[in-house]
């Protein structure tokens, strides 16, 4: 079979999934979730691995996805760095390095079309939170912030999308609009540098995502780059709504997909 794409990694060339149509559609998804990336601080995962997973097997877009994360992480921490609220990151990332382990089990021990509809129905169940407008009564305390922590760990160590889990509990504490998108950008970066290493150490992470990886960066550049752009142009919340009916949308596909 000639490879649609040249450039891409031999065994992924090789994959029977890697058709021309394929890889138009992991371009979409990419182009989609960078920009979200750069304008909100969320959502690149969630709409990457989303997307991918219709036509791919849900370990490479989880790899890819944390690996190009960390990198948007280190491209945007310049322009976010005094607002970030360190200390509820700290509570946060203490969860999130107990539970991650197990989310890494799951994903390298369960089924992929498991996987698939775990990764749809988390999306859609909340994005749904937060469309119907989910706000917490009372501020949640350390404790709360590290259990919060933990479930994003875990979900993030089996789909790559624990930020979704994070961006739920954030908008319905109704912090300020420039420190949560700060706050995602930070904690997303220690969260996948601890999911990166457990991905790692489980042979996940390999050559073939690193390269396919590399070939992506332009792409997220320019996606960023468009993203940030928008972000004083427009409200947040405004895009976030945009983007979570996305990935409504997304998560609808992918659960019948795997159904039927």
């Amino acid at each position: 079979m000639t490879c649609p794409l040249p450039l891409l990694p031999a065994s992924l060339c090789a994959a029977d999934w890697a058709t021309t149509p394929a890889l138009i559609v992991m371009l979409l998804g990419l182009l989609a979730a960078s920009f979200a990336r750069g304008y909100s601080g969320f959502g690149f995962s969630a709409i990457l691995v989303a997307s991918w997973s219709l036509v791919a097997p849900p370990s490479l877009p989880v790899a890819v996805a944390v690996l190009l994360e960390v990198s948007a992480s280190i491209m945007q921490a310049a322009s976010v760095w005094r607002d970030v609220d360190w200390r509820r990151i700290g509570r946060l990332l203490a969860g999130a390095l107990v539970c991650s382990p197990f989310g890494v089990l799951v994903l390298t021990l369960a089924a992929p079309s498991t996987v698939r509809l775990l990764i749809a129905g988390l999306v859609l169940l909340c994005s749904c939170a937060l469309l119907a407008g989910f706000r917490l009564e009372k501020p949640v305390g350390t404790a709360g912030q590290v259990a919060v922590g933990g479930v994003s760990g875990f979900v993030n160590g089996a789909t790559a999308m624990g930020g979704l889990p994070v961006a739920l509990f954030l908008a319905a504490s109704s912090i300020a609009p420039a420190t949560m998108r700060a706050t995602f950008i930070a904690y997303f970066f220690a969260l996948d540098i601890i999911a990166g290493s457990l991905l790692a150490r489980e042979g996940v992470l390999g050559s073939e995502a690193l390269v396919t990886a590399l070939l992506c960066l332009p792409v997220l550049i320019v996606g960023l780059l468009l993203g940030g752009r928008h972000f004083l142009s427009a409200t947040p919340e405004e895009f976030r709504r945009h983007t979570l009916w996305l990935l409504v949308g997304l998560a609808l596909i992918g659960i019948a997909k795997v159904t039927l």
